[in-house]
C-alpha cells in the first residue's frame, strides 16, 4: 500500500509501545509505526508522516500549528479523539 505522496507504506501498529511514554521528542516516524491509532490521529490534526516521519513530535505539531499538548494528549488517550 503506498501512501498519499507516494511512499510505500510501513506496517501499520498493533499496540501502543510497552513501557514507551508518549514524549515530544519522540519522530513522527516512530510513534505512527509503534503506537496503534497514531497514524490517523496525526493525519487529522494535519501531520504529515510521510515526508515528515524524521521530525519530532515537538517540530511536527510547531509545522501544522497543532499546540503540542493537544498532540500530546491526543496520541496519549485515542479514546478520546473523534473517529
Amino acid at each position: 500500500m503506498a501512501h498519499e505522496c507516494g511512499c510505500q507504506s510501513h506496517p501499520p501498529a498493533t499496540a501502543q509501545a510497552a513501557g514507551v511514554p508518549m514524549t515530544a521528542d519522540l519522530t513522527v516516524g516512530d510513534v505512527a509505526h509503534h503506537y496503534a491509532g497514531a497514524l490517523d490521529i496525526m493525519k487529522e490534526m494535519g501531520l504529515n508522516h510521510c515526508c515528515g516521519a524524521h521530525l519530532t513530535l515537538r517540530e511536527a505539531a510547531a509545522s501544522a500549528g497543532v499546540p503540542l499538548d493537544t498532540l500530546l494528549d491526543a496520541l496519549s488517550h485515542p479514546a478520546a479523539v473523534k473517529a
